[in-house]
Formats: structure tokens, C-alpha cells, sequence
């Protein structure tokens, strides 16, 4: 089995990327529809944006501190959501009701004041089918 070094597999690629006479532009890219963050759908091509408004405090009461956006496989054109879903906190599971173009977390204090992010297991059904997306969103 042949073995590269990192700097033997740079130099490799560079070797092969010729010179192209001007400057290199990358694909600009359009940020989510919401600002959040996109998680792909382990199994599936969709994607769920994650949205997260800020807490000051766990005794915060907040309506909506996260919301989940199902987007198509491009992560940018929005698809209707699941009619319900769960957001599993560990042994707590919070059922997540439907708002507008989204699931949402309920009215109550905030559950993820102070994390930094948004962490646990989104649960829904798509297509009728059951989707588990592990969350971790910093």
C-alpha cells in the first residue's frame, strides 16, 4: 500500500493543477434563507436549517428560541415541514409544534441559553418515513 505524506499529496495536487495564466475565483455562495445553520439529513439529499434566537438567561421565557427550516437539496429553496417533530435534550424530549414555513421549539424558558449553540437530536417523520439529525450547531 503506498503511503503520502500531507505535504507529498499538496504537492502532488499543485503539480497537477497546472497554471491557469489568472487569478482563481470560487463559486460565490448565497448564505441559508434565514441566516441559520444547514445540516444535511443523514439518508437524504434535503437539508434542515437550524435558526437559534439568543437567551439572556435559562430563566428567560422565550416562544420560538429554535426553529427548524426544511430546505431541498440545494440548501436554499424552502420545503413545507413536518407537521410535528421532537428535539431530544437527553432524557428530555420537547415536542416541537408548527409555525409557518417551520417547526418550532414551544412557549417555556429558554433551553439553550449560555450553550453557545443548539445540541441534541431532531426527530421527524418525511415522507413517511422516520428522519434522525443529530444536532451540535455551534
Amino acid at each position: 500500500m503506498i503511503r503520502l505524506t500531507q505535504a507529498q499529496v499538496g504537492l502532488l495536487l499543485l503539480g497537477l493543477s497546472g497554471c491557469g495564466g489568472g487569478p482563481t475565483t470560487l463559486p460565490e455562495t448565497t448564505p441559508p434563507p434565514h441566516q441559520g445553520n444547514v445540516i444535511a439529513i443523514p439518508g437524504r439529499k434535503e437539508k434542515v436549517e437550524v435558526v437559534q434566537k439568543p437567551a439572556a438567561s435559562k430563566n428567560t421565557s422565550m416562544t420560538g428560541e429554535v426553529s427548524f427550516y426544511f430546505l431541498n437539496e440545494d440548501g436554499k429553496t424552502a420545503i413545507a415541514p413536518p407537521s410535528s417533530g421532537t428535539l431530544e435534550l437527553g432524557k428530555k424530549k420537547v415536542e416541537l409544534r408548527s409555525e409557518g414555513e417551520a417547526l418550532v421549539t414551544p412557549s417555556g424558558p429558554a433551553l439553550f441559553a449560555g450553550t453557545g449553540g443548539v445540541d441534541g437530536v431532531l426527530k421527524v417523520e418525511l415522507d413517511g418515513k422516520p428522519a434522525t439529525i443529530p444536532l451540535g450547531v455551534r
